[in-house]
């Protein structure tokens, strides 16, 4: 579904419940003014001109460039397929008005107010048969994400890197080209089409598919009082995620939640770090993913980046802006 189907769609379903009269125009794209264009809106003699970004959905992560969209222009709608019960209690508290695909829709501009929250999800079709968002393909990919020229590399190289089967990587090649994430250049050359959006995507895919299947166990600090800064932890096997690496990147965030990435056992851990097994800890291990080539004393920027994005406080997503424009654009 394109965006201007997006957008019919919405509107269409809107006027099921709302009699009103409507224009678009789209912004000429020598033009860009970061969203996708103006809508103008007539509904009981008022009149609204708002400035419109379509997404297919909006996922808790790229909520930071919404707010950002929504300060900058005063008469900012949302307009997006699918979104999610929690995205749009969000979006509804910092007062960004919204339009789904079924006619559900938030506007409060000027002297108009609207809010229906009634209309059924409308089923949407799922990639199917997409190799590159599978767990493997995604390993892959946040390879190529932590270097963007091993996609020339040879496949056996590629494979060898992100320690997955040889057989998989032309599948995931061909999905990453099917979804325009990547381009071909020539016979033997790849480049990233756009690198935030194939990142993007990934911490959505990432969210849902691979995370959940790299956790160990939950743990807690022996110690009460332990100050996790002062663990010597072993960099070829062990790393901090999520909000301490945030911490040690940008020195912008107290961390909460504890994230480690780790190739240890759970007898290693306790050992080593004095951590104890507890299911309600505040310390969360995962399975070390990536190759050990890119390990420095946090798991790799990227990674951090989407463990921020995915959390649900403020400071955290401003912990991940900051890490995107300081340790994630200047290397691309």
């Amino acid at each position: 579904m394109t965006e201007l189907d997006i957008l019919n769609n919405a509107i269409q379903n809107l006027e099921k419940d709302i009699p009103l009269t409507w224009d678009w125009n789209a912004i000429d794209y020598h033009k860009d003014i970061e969203v996708d264009g103006e809508l103008k809106i007539v509904l009981n003699n008022q009149k609204l001109v708002l400035k419109v970004e379509i997404k297919k959905d909006v996922k808790n992560h790229q909520l930071l460039n919404i707010l950002h969209y929504n300060t900058k222009f005063q008469n900012f709608l949302l307009v997006a397929e699918k979104l999610f019960p929690k995205v749009k209690k969000e979006l509804r508290e910092n007062k960004v008005n919204y339009l789904e695909g079924n006619g559900n829709v938030y506007i409060n501009q000027n002297d108009v107010f609207l809010y229906i929250d009634t209309n059924k999800t409308t089923k949407t079709q799922k990639e199917k048969g997409n190799r590159a968002y599978t767990k493997t393909g995604l390993k892959v990919i946040f390879h190529f994400l932590l270097n963007p020229q091993l996609i020339n590399n040879t496949q056996r190289e590629i494979a060898e890197t992100a320690n997955v089967a040889l057989g998989n990587i032309p599948l995931i090649i061909n999905g990453l080209l099917d979804t325009n994430f990547i381009l071909k250049l020539n016979k033997n050359e790849y480049v990233i089409n756009d690198y935030e959006a194939l990142l993007n995507k990934w911490i959505t895919e990432f969210e849902h598919t691979l995370k959940p299947t790299l956790f160990k166990q939950r743990y807690r600090f022996h110690n009460k009082n332990q100050d996790w800064r002062d663990l010597k932890l072993n960099q070829d096997k062990t790393v901090w995620g999520g909000e301490p690496a945030g911490d040690i990147l940008t020195n912008h965030l107290r961390p909460e939640k504890f994230i480690l990435y780790t190739k240890e056992t759970v007898k290693d851990l306790m050992l080593n770090y004095r951590l104890m097994p507890d299911d309600e800890g505040d310390i969360w291990a995962y399975d070390l993913f990536w190759n050990k080539e890119f390990i420095e004393n946090t798991a790799p920027a990227a990674l951090v980046y989407a463990e921020l994005m995915i959390g649900n406080d403020k400071r955290s997503k401003e912990t991940a802006n900051i890490i995107l424009n300081e340790h994630i654009k200047p290397n691309l």
